[in-house]
Parts: C-alpha cells; structure tokens; sequence
C-alpha cells in the first residue's frame, strides 16, 4: 500500500467515488492486525524469536552437543526439559497472540453507518470494511472507524473525546472546513436538526441528502501523506461540478477554492463523538496509516539494575565455565590422555557442566517479578476512596529498584496538590477585592460580596474594569457548557484553572452560556450572560491562540460591536514584557503576596486592534496554520504580532489544595534517606510556600536560592554562593532554582557537576519555572553524575511525560488532566500518599527479596557443579559425570524450583503499618546492603565450600573411584540428597519467616520431590531405563548404616555456616532484623522480664 503518495478522493453524479492511487483500497485496508502470529507460522515464528536470546542459543549449543558420539550423559536428560521450555515459551507466546487477536476482533468487527451509492441511504458496516472515501453518519457516543474528514455535524460543530488516543480528558472541537458548512446551508442538504429527541432515521435522510449532494457538486478531495504527528494534516478541496446555488452561497461567505484543511477539519480514528447529534464524515485514513496506528510505537525498555547484575552473573558463570573447559584440556595434554582429542574434552565438561547455568533461571526471575506486580495490583491501602481503583505495576521489571530509590522528582500541581483549583482573589487597579472563597468562620464569601456590590451599581468606583476582568475570564477559554436535563450548566475545559475562571465569572453574573459555530466560517460565538439586566453579550471569537507549556498563556482574537480585541492570560513573567508598560509596584507586590499564599497567579490583559490590521492579520494566522512545513514557526510569529502592548486588567489568584497525606508522606520519604526534588513550572513564590507547607522545606532550613540568571558566568557565581551558604548545613540545607539557571547550568560542562554536588548536599531542592524538556534534563543530569543512584519521577500531567520517561521509574498519578503520565508510566497509583508503601513496603521487600533470589540461585547452581569439578581431578579429566543425569535434570525444574518462589515471594518481615513508621529500613536499599561484592562473594565461597563437602564426604567414605560400580552410584546420589539438603536448609536460614507454614510447607515437598525422584530413578522399572546405574541406590543410602550415618551427619557442617550466620546478625544486623527483634522481644511492664510478642 502506497504510503508516499498524495491521494484524491472525487465524488460525481450517479457514480461510485474514484480514489487515486487505485490500490489504497485493496484488500481491507482498514482492517487492524497486531496479531504476531498464524495457525500456521506461530510455532516457526515463537521458536525463531525465542533462539534472539543468548541463553537459549546456549542451551541449544549444548543439546547439539549431548548427541554427539561419546557423549558424556545421555542426550535425553538435556533435550527434552530444554524442548519443554521452548514449547512452554510458544504456548505462553500463543496465549497472549490470542489475546491480540480478540482485541483485533473486537475492533474490526465495531459497527459503523457507511452511505450505500446504489440504494442512496446509509446501511450498517463493520469496520474492517470501511473503504477510503466511504461517507460515514456518526452519532452519539460512538468511536470514528477511521480518520475522516468532517463533512457536516449538528449545530456546525462536533465535540469529540480524544482520551483513548491522547490521554486527555477535556473535550475537543472539531468542525467541517468553510466550503463543507457552506453546501451544508444549501436548501438541497436538508435543514439542520439538533436534540437528542430527533429520531435517527430522520438523521439518515438528512445525512443521505448530505451525501448525495456532494457528488451533484463534485466535490474532489486532495489529502496528504499519512503522517503520525496529529496536528500534521493538510489537503485541499474544490467543486468539480459545482452549481449556481452553491458558488454564489460560497461567494456570499467569501469561500475561496480551493478551500485548504488543516489538521482542526479531522477526526483521528478512535475518538469518541460526544455533546453532539450526528457527524457525517469521508474516510480519510484508513487501518494502518490513520493516526493511531502511527503513533504506536514500542518504548525503549527500561531494564532494573538487578537485572544487568544478573547477566552480569550469567556471563561471569558462563566465562567461568569456559576457563574450567580449558583448564580440563590443558591437565588432559600435561597427562598425555589420548582417550579424546582437545576439542571433545572441552566440548564434553561444557555439557557435563551447563547446568551451572541452570535453564530456570530467567523463568523463576519472571515468576518472582510477576508475583512482585501482583501484590501491588491487589493492596488495598493503595486503593483510591474516590474512584476505587487500585495501583497497576504496568510493568513488573522495576519493582525492585523502588527500594533502592536515591532521587525523587515531583511535579507539584496535581501531584502534591488536588489539581482542584479553587479561585481565590483578585486584583483590578492595586484593589484586592477579597478572598472568594468560603469562610467557615464567618460563612461568607468576602471577595465575591465585594465583587457582586461593585458590579450591582455601574456609578460604583472600579466598575468598568472589575467587569471587564471578569467578562474576559468569561470569553477567553477553551471551556464548553452543557446542559443536564434540568437545564443547570457544567463547565468541562482542558484544565482545572479554565474551569475556576468561568466558574467564577459565573458566580459574579457574567454567566458563559453558549459557544456557537458560525455557518462558513472558523469563528465561533461566545454568548455570555450580562449582570443583573444587562442583555447578554456577543463575542465573536475569530482565532485563539492556545497555551502550551512554553508560551505560558492563552489568547483569543475576539471581535465585539464592530471592534477587534486581543484577550490574554499568562504568567506573569511572561506578561510583564507583553505589556505596554512595566507591572506597576502595586501590582507586584499584590503577586509576591499572593504567591506567598501558596497561590497561582496569572495576568489578565487586553488591547483593541485596528480592524484594518485585524482583517488581514486573520489572513496571515489562517494562512499559517495551513502551511505544510514551517507551520509551528509561523504560527508563533503571527501571535506575536498580536501580543505585544497589552493593557493590564488585573491579576487573579488560584488556590490548589494538597492531597491529604501529602506532609507526611515527604517526611517519611526524607526520614528514609531519599533525596527530594520538586519540579513545577509555578512562580518561584508560590512554590516555595507550597513546598513549606509540605513540610519538605522546614522553618529553621537554610535555603540557598539561584534564580534570574543571565549567563554561564552567573550560574558559576550562583553556584559558589549557594555552597558556601548550605557549607555548614550537614546536608540539612534546601536549594531553589529556576528555569533561567537550569538553562544555563544544564548547557554547562562546568555548571553541571557543580550543581550535582550541591544536590547530593542538600536534602530538598525546588526548581520553578520549568518546561517539560528542563525537567527531564535534571533528571538525566542526575543519572549522568551518579551512574549507580536510582532516580524516581513521578507527575500527573503530559508536561511530566517526559521526565517519567527519563527517570529509572516513572510513576503516574491519575490526574484530571488526562492519563498521558499514566501511559508513559511503570506504576499507575492515585494518590501521592501512595507513594509511601510503594517504597516502603513494596520497594523495600521487592529488593530484599530479589537480592536473595539473585544470589542463592547462583549459589544453588555453583553448589552442585562444584561436585563435577572436583569428579574431574579425581577420574583425571576423564570427561565423564558424577550426578546421575535425570537427577541432574529434575534438580532445577522440580526439585528446587518452587522453594525459592514460595520462601522468598510469600515471606512475611514486619506489618506494612510498622514499615511506614520505620522508613530508616528503607536504607538497606539505599545502601544496598543484599546485594554487593561481599554478600556476594561469601555466597558463592559458601557454594564451593558445600559443593565440596556434599560429593567429598560420601565418595571417600562409602563411595568408589570406580565409575562403572554400584559404589559409586549410591555414593553420588547421595551426595545429590546431601547438595538438595544443604541448600535448602541455606535458604531456611535467609528466610524472614523460617517457621512459617508455607516455609516449611514447600521445604518439606522440596524433600518429597527428591525422595520420590530418586527412588523412581533406582526403584523402579521405568529408572532401570533412563538410570541403570542407579539401579538399587535408594535402598543402599537407607539400609545401609555407614551411608545413614554419612547422610545424616555430613548435614552437621552446616551447624558452622548457622553460627557464622547468627554471630553476624548479632553485632552487624541488618536494620529489619532490628525492628523485627524489638518486635519479638519487650519488656513486660515495670519487672524487666522480656516476653515474646507476636
């Protein structure tokens, strides 16, 4: 299918539309298909995929190898539990591409309307058999099944939720382009009908007419190249065919053609009609190359330290392996053994050692992992008492690093904050007219009582200007009205502080009440309510100019009785240089106090423009937006033509409550040894007391401020100070940035690990006026000075994006701003407080837990390969095995496999209610305490030592150098009992809960399972055929009195490693076994005695 090409879409009388190129609808070309696999190529395909990873390629170099002549163990034993693994993997692989494909299905199987060119009305279709160019009728509450270009909607304009292709949760409006809405006004389309009370089937005669009159007049529809970037669509379109009616009905709108399109004339596929009665639209974009699909793109994966420790592990394992390999061919040339040549010798121990690599390994690492998620899936005191719902782990690869967490980045509003915003004051000529919202104390609104008294009386000083503040809250927004059944509006806008100002122009009588489409046209009419008599007033919005995170604010270029205007609302340090003066004293200090408040403020300015300019400026801006490429630039030059000169009209303020729980949850996380950063794009101020009152910045803290840098030299100078300042804090002290410092800092080799420096010696930093890439940059700096720390991000908003991306965890707050961050995210909570047991209880286990599991499934392995080594000095490198090959087999995948998952994945520490009291446990993470060269290296020198001890003891008391005799079996299977017992009884020794059920439960079905494999191996007629070897070892090691004797005594060794062990909890314990003994242990009243306690 042809991506490359423009296509055209022409429409004419009395025949099917023709689409250029042909072949764009051949096959189903909107059929989605994210299914990996046929009935036919799945297991060839799940096989090839699973032969990318290194260590299967390792396991089937060694099956390769057991069948080659001479072979050491029988090739059975390796190829078929190394068979069952891959078709286990092909299984799993299948399981989920049935999944896919039920999504498919559910998909491509939706119903939609398509017109019928041969019966002339609209019929039902599935999805997957929409064609480019269909006319498609739309209603309520229904998803578009393709990317279309609107052709006519109810009231001349459609309001479409986008939250399944962007996250966001406000509605956005789309409209026809002016040609479409002029033929729609044309007798022959049919009146208009609006209401839900309007039966569909008078719809579909009205869109049906709708349809048919595009072919009279036809109309030819030029379209570009698929393109991901959602705002990226263009076209053109023209009348072929066109009538009187319809040119001079286009003339009287001044409609030009071709009529150009621009991105604000599309539906992406996916995106869900709401507020409106009918859409009818032309498929556009089809399956694979509409916006959606597009935009699919796979994540770069975010892998866990741990995990890089363990193929660190496996490849020291592996090089391990192939040094004792070399070793054997080097001592088999220096004994002059002519048996096999070099090469089968050190082919022959690689097999007869591969398991030292056990083929269970990532398989129980996956398991561990998932189990991990699971539990955070399903704790309930992370479960939100709004909503209900609870925390996701999107992924469960990083639960781990939540316990070894160094750096934190928050977001502030939304995040510490409800995101609820609330107006609370404002400022018109240096007047603050009082606090607008509710006092408990005097059940009154003060602010609003002033504000409803001055605008009652129009002789009242200060009239004029606090209406015209509040008219422009009530007309420059995004926001839309509905209506329930009983007539009372809802605001729904693109963010909470949209919603505040009309919400508060509402409450002082300027009552936003409609937003209409002008028929022909891109411009809207704002109607609001006027006070008290006043008729209403009409503005008609001829542009805006939206917000974005880097232009901070908002403008609409709006006409009102003949005259043009220019209404804006930003941030102040982006206001005040707008301004055709500079924000006067009183005005500043009205913004410091209210930040001081922990409040948002923003300007509010206007100007009137020429009408002359006005006209052809809007030209300029519609031809902007039109441009194929450069269109981002253009668009920001034309505003600025716009916005400059503007005449204040006052200041508001917005309060932003915090989440409950939100002190206590920083104090807990600083008390834990976490560094803590917030990152917002607020006024340094309002940050800063927002901040204090999170108890991150505490009164008697010194803070060391670098804000209004000019250059690199500055930022050096700031730096200098602020470390001489925060010198004799001990690391107690707090830093305040803002984004001009963090410009020219980031930029600076020198600046950069400086300010590191000063990070790590600070215990919080706030950091103002940021953007979403600043922020990002912060983290990433972080990560690039401290290889080794773990850094956190979490936010709620698109603008937290892409520092979640960056950190080595994200998490995501579900937000009112949309789910953007909870898509970008490995965990998904609702709350911030919830932040707490994720690190505290969840973090903290998840690293102990797979620390453990690390280390003991190495020691496991190198444990019972230790016997093979030291077989091969005594049958002098002689490449023949000393554990019976089944046994060798059955030791991973069902003797040993599950005691590692239940020991470690069910244990129980302490209560998550006493973690959260003890966050100084949080430090062993921190620290990393389980897992480092020491743990590490006594692990795999206990390995060496019980390997030996286990095939040592039994050969050379009741065993035999003889490899073909009884003695020898019997003793090395019971040296394979004595390997099982050792370390299990190793792992009873790390468990947090030795004598629980479930501990002791799977350690006693660890020793069934070994019991019952060995005397199915050398009991029975089914092991006289795989093991004739074994035959009659099981009742050897049990009748005989010197194997009863070795194999119950050998175990007494381990006596040494538990007094080493417990003498080492005792004067160095870790800070859980602390806790857990004061736990067990207290004194009892005033009589000293100790008692245990639970």
């Amino acid at each position: 299918m042809p991506d490359a090409a423009r296509r055209f879409l022409i429409y004419a009388r009395d025949a099917a539309p023709v689409v250029e190129p042909a072949d764009i609808n051949s096959g189903k070309p909107n059929r989605i298909r994210t299914t990996r696999f046929t009935i036919f190529t799945w297991l060839p395909l799940s096989l090839f995929n699973q032969f990318q990873r290194a260590a299967n390629i390792y396991f089937l170099f060694v099956s390769i190898a057991v069948c080659l002549p001479g072979s050491p163990i029988m090739w059975s034993s390796t190829v078929f539990p190394f068979c069952c693994v891959l078709f286990w993997t092909a299984l799993k692989d299948l399981y989920e591409d049935t999944r896919r494909k039920r999504d498919d299905d559910a998909e491509n199987l939706g119903a939609s309307m398509r017109y019928d060119f041969e019966s002339k009305e609209f019929v039902p279709v599935r999805w997957m058999d929409i064609l480019c160019g269909d006319i498609l009728l739309t209603f309520p509450d229904q998803a578009f099944p393709a990317d279309v270009m609107l052709v006519r909607a109810s009231g001349g304009q459609a309001f479409i939720s986008t939250v399944n292709l962007d996250g966001e949760t406000n509605l956005k409006e789309r409209r026809p382009a002016d040609l479409l809405s002029g033929l729609s006004d044309l007798e022959e389309a049919g009146a208009d009908v609006t209401g839900s009370a309007v039966n569909e089937e008078v719809v579909k005669r009205l869109a049906a007419q709708t349809a048919e009159l595009l072919r009279v007049e036809g109309l030819k529809a030029e379209l570009d190249v698929p393109k991901a970037v959602l705002t990226d669509m263009d076209g053109s379109l023209t009348l072929q065919t066109m009538s009187e009616k319809a040119s001079a009905k286009l003339t009287s709108l001044q409609v030009k053609q071709p009529c150009q399109l621009s991105y604000e004339l599309f539906v992406p596929r996916g995106c869900v009609l709401r507020n409106t009665r009918y859409v009818v639209s032309i498929a556009a974009y089809t399956g694979p190359q509409s916006k959606t699909r597009l935009n699919i793109e796979k994540c770069k994966a975010k892998v866990s330290n741990m995990q890089i420790y363990l193929n660190r592990g496996v490849q020291g394992l592996v090089a391990t392996l192939v040094t004792f390999c070399l070793y054997t061919v080097i001592w088999g040339a220096a004994l002059g053994l002519t048996d096999r040549n070099p090469f089968q010798r050190f082919v022959f121990y690689w097999v007869i050692l591969y398991q030292i690599v056990p083929i269970s390994l990532y398989v129980c690492f996956e398991i561990m992992k998932l189990g991990l998620g699971i539990k955070i899936n399903r704790d309930t005191q992370m479960r939100c008492p709004r909503t209900g719902e609870f925390a996701l782990a999107r992924t469960a690869d990083l639960v781990e690093e939540m316990g070894q967490v160094d750096f934190v980045f928050s977001d502030k509003t939304g995040t510490l904050t409800e995101n609820e915003m609330v107006f609370a004051h404002s400022c018109v000529a240096g007047v603050d007219l009082g606090d607008f919202r509710f006092d408990h104390k005097s059940q009154d609104r003060a602010g609003l009582k002033e504000t409803l008294r001055i605008l009652k009386d129009p002789s009242r000083k200060l009239h004029a200007e606090v209406r015209w503040l509040f008219l422009m809250l009530a007309v420059n927004h995004s926001t839309q009205v509905e209506y329930d059944a009983k007539g009372v509006a809802s605001f729904q806008g693109s963010s909470p502080d949209e919603v505040a100002f009309v919400e508060a122009a509402r409450d002082v009588g300027l009552v936003f009440k409609a937003r209409a489409r002008l028929p022909g046209s891109s411009s809207w009419e704002m109607q609001v309510k006027g006070v008290g008599g006043e008729s209403d007033i009409k503005f008609i919005v001829h542009c805006e100019i939206g917000f974005t995170s880097d232009r901070k604010r908002m403008s609409v270029v709006a006409e009102h009785k003949g005259e043009y205007w220019c209404l804006c609302k930003g941030a102040d340090n982006i206001m005040g240089p707008l301004c055709d003066r500079p924000l006067d004293s009183v005005m500043t200090e009205s913004l410091t106090d209210y930040s001081r408040k922990g409040l948002r403020t923003l300007v509010i300015a206007s100007k009137k423009i020429d009408s002359s300019f006005a006209t052809g400026w809007l030209e300029r801006w519609k031809a902007a937006q039109l441009l194929p490429e450069g269109r981002e630039d253009a668009i920001a030059a034309a505003a600025a033509e716009v916005e400059h000169s503007l005449v204040p009209a006052g200041i508001t303020a917005i309060e932003d409550r915090l989440q409950d729980g939100v002190p206590e949850a920083i104090v807990t996380i600083k008390a834990a040894g976490i560094r803590f950063w917030v990152l917002t794009g607020d006024k340094t101020e309002t940050a800063v007391e927002i901040v204090r009152s999170c108890n991150l910045f505490t009164p008697y803290m010194t803070l060391a401020y670098m804000v209004n840098c000019q250059d690199e030299t500055h930022a050096v100078k700031l730096l200098e100070e602020a470390q001489c300042k925060l010198a004799d804090t001990k690391g107690e002290g707090g830093v305040v940035l803002d984004g001009t410092f963090v410009q020219h800092s980031i930029a600076s080799e020198v600046c950069r690990p400086l300010l590191y420096k000063l990070a790590i010696a600070s215990k919080a930093c706030v950091c103002c006026r940021l953007s979403p890439q600043q922020k990002r940059k912060l983290v990433e700096l972080v990560k690039e000075e401290n290889r080794y720390g773990i850094t956190l991000a979490i936010g709620d908003g698109a603008n937290d994006v892409a520092m979640i991306q960056g950190a080595h965890i994200g998490i995501g707050i579900r937000g009112k701003e949309g789910n953007q961050a909870v898509q970008a995210s490995d965990v998904a909570i609702s709350q911030f407080r919830f932040l707490v047991p994720l690190l505290m209880c969840h973090g903290r286990r998840a690293y102990r837990r797979v620390a453990t599991f690390l280390c003991y499934m190495l020691y496991k392995h190198i444990t019972l390969a230790v016997g093979d080594m030291v077989w091969a000095h005594q049958s002098k490198f002689g490449a023949t095995i000393a554990y019976p090959e089944w046994m060798s087999s059955a030791f991973p995948s069902i003797i040993c496999f599950f005691p590692v998952l239940v020991v470690l994945g069910l244990d129980s520490d302490i209560p998550d209610k006493v973690a959260m009291q003890n966050p100084q446990l949080y430090v062993e993470g921190l620290k990393r305490m389980r897992f480092n060269a020491v743990i590490f290296t006594s692990w795999i020198l206990s390995a060496l030592y019980h390997g030996s001890m286990c095939w040592l003891i039994p050969n050379l008391v009741v065993g035999s150098t003889d490899h073909n005799s009884r003695e020898f079996w019997a003793a090395s299977s019971m040296s394979f009992c004595l390997v099982v017992i050792f370390i299990n009884t190793r792992l009873w020794m790390v468990a947090v809960s030795p004598f629980s059920r479930q501990t002791l439960g799977i350690l006693a079905f660890s020793t069934a399972c070994l019991l019952a494999v060995l005397f199915i191996l050398s009991e029975s007629p089914l092991g006289y055929t795989m093991q004739p070897l074994v035959e009659g070892a099981g009742t050897t090691i049990f009748t005989s009195s010197n194997h009863l004797k070795v194999l119950f005594l050998t175990p007494l060794l381990l006596l040494v490693d538990l007094a080493i062990y417990q003498t080492i909890c005792f004067f160095n314990p870790y800070p859980l076994t602390v806790v857990m003994r004061k736990r067990f242990w207290k004194k009892d009243g005033g009589n000293g005695k100790i008692v245990a306690t639970e």
